[in-house]
């Protein structure tokens, strides 16, 4: 993927100094190995009551680290240089997530004992519909598509409802065993800027790099919270593949 961007990337001053008119009708890009950088941590909290005729609570600090994820996308020429077209990308990544809280004790009330942990591993799943306005720079080789507009995001995400523990006599301490996991989805509109580059090895096809920004904030519903998981999905995405011209 590091050769095509950078076949890509130095091709840029040629389209730039000999542009000509978009004459193709569309351009369509198909990316794969895609690595979706680290884009935030969020946190949950949950409160279980009654436990001992109290309250306890477990909180929970996630992350979305980097991974594979797809892209592919279609640009249709409108007039001159202008478009329009939709891309759709998806990233799925695994990991655990870190776990503390408080439980009551069983004997003595506003005695509240520490766990901690670490969960078992969580799935986040994002898939975004990215609807597009574009403005095109070729050359007889090279074409740099400059695109924006809204995105659809669907996302669903594991998260922790509850912990699991151990205790004891005299139940002044508590060992952490598990947790207990709830999936969750939301959807929400955001937005997307990018830049697609093409390199045309014949007539139709090609290799290429984009790059897109895209971003919106969701809500997870999540029982025994307050206000739901929040948390930002989309982010910077970094892509190379091939690309076809009609």
């Amino acid at each position: 993927m590091r050769h095509v961007l950078l076949v890509a990337l130095l091709a840029v001053p040629s389209a730039a100094q000999a542009q000509t008119a978009w004459t193709d009708h569309a351009r369509v890009s198909i990316n794969f190995g895609l690595e979706q950088p680290p884009s935030t941590t969020f946190a949950g909290t949950t409160t279980i009551a009654p436990v001992y005729l109290e309250t306890a609570t477990v909180n929970t600090s996630y992350g979305v680290s980097s991974g594979k994820s797809f892209d592919g996308g279609v640009l249709i020429r409108v007039a001159g240089g202008f478009g329009v077209g939709a891309a759709v990308s998806s990233f799925t990544k695994s990991q655990t997530a870190a776990v503390t809280g408080t439980i009551p004790h069983p004997f003595f009330f506003n005695t509240l004992r520490p766990i901690s942990g670490t969960s078992s591993s969580l799935e986040r799943s994002e898939t975004a519909i990215h609807i597009q306005a574009g403005y095109v720079i070729s050359s007889k080789r090279v074409d740099v598509a400059i695109t924006g507009g809204p995105s659809f995001f669907n996302v669903s995400q594991d998260l922790v409802a509850d912990a699991t523990y151990t205790e004891a006599y005299p139940y002044d301490t508590t060992t952490f065993s598990a947790t207990t996991i709830s999936k969750a989805t939301a959807t929400k509109l955001g937005f997307n800027v990018g830049a697609d580059i093409g390199v045309k090895l014949s007539k139709n096809v090609g290799v290429g790099g984009l790059v897109r920004f895209s971003r919106a904030s969701v809500t997870f519903p999540l029982a025994r919270t307050t206000s739901g998981v929040t948390t930002d999905v989309g982010g910077p995405q970094v892509a190379g593949g091939v690309r076809f011209f009609f």
